[in-house]
């Protein structure tokens, strides 16, 4: 009786593993084709996961006395936009941020909130500063996309209203606070619109 009991069990115990041992062998092919992440692996992946955040923030934050430094983090192939620029390539972004920091030697860019995801980098930002002598102030947001399994970067966008620095500057000044008025008007239902309804 006892050798009857054992052998079920026995048998009972293999046939309730089996699935669990499917699904394993299952999970470890789909991990595309790179099997079980070793301790090794997964270190390295956080150390390149702070080494990203810290090579997104430097190229934000980036300065006038600074900026050739950051120049390594970028591929030869970089592509950068913001709203009135668009840069391709290593030796333009270099000239782009030379005439940038010869323009506003004071400019400071302050990263208020960060994360890098999948080899994203995103943060929000408020850069101040002077623009050939005209003081602003601007709050805007980037996003970084890193090569994969490294800390360079092939891809940067600025995200930030030219209206912020050009509410500063007499003759612009009004054109935009016209425009922000009248954009108000027509949105926002709780603004009461000091321009006359359209006909």
């Amino acid at each position: 009786m006892k050798k009857i009991i054992a052998v079920s069990v026995l048998l009972t115990s293999a046939v309730l593993l089996l699935p669990s041992m499917a699904e394993a062998g299952n999970k470890e092919k789909s991990n595309n084709g790179r099997g079980k992440k070793t301790g090794y692996e997964k270190g390295n992946r956080i150390k390149l996961y702070y080494e990203r955040l810290a090579v997104g923030r430097e190229l934000i934050e980036v300065q006038s006395a600074n900026w050739p430094d950051v120049l390594p983090y970028y591929t030869d192939d970089i592509e950068y936009h913001d709203p009135i620029v668009d840069i391709y390539g290593i030796e333009m972004m270099a000239g782009f941020l030379g005439r940038l920091f010869t323009s506003s030697s004071n400019l400071v860019t302050t990263v208020e909130d960060e994360t890098c995801v999948n080899g994203v980098y995103t943060c929000s930002w408020v850069m101040e500063g002077d623009f050939n002598g005209v003081p602003y102030t601007a709050p805007g947001m980037s996003i970084i996309k890193f090569v994969d399994g490294e800390a360079v970067v092939y891809y940067q966008r600025d995200y930030y209203t030219e209206s912020d620095i050009m509410k500063n500057i007499p003759g612009l000044d009004q054109a935009v606070l016209g425009f922000r008025t009248y954009y108000k008007c027509a949105v926002d239902p709780s603004f009461e619109c000091p321009l006359p309804p359209p006909e």
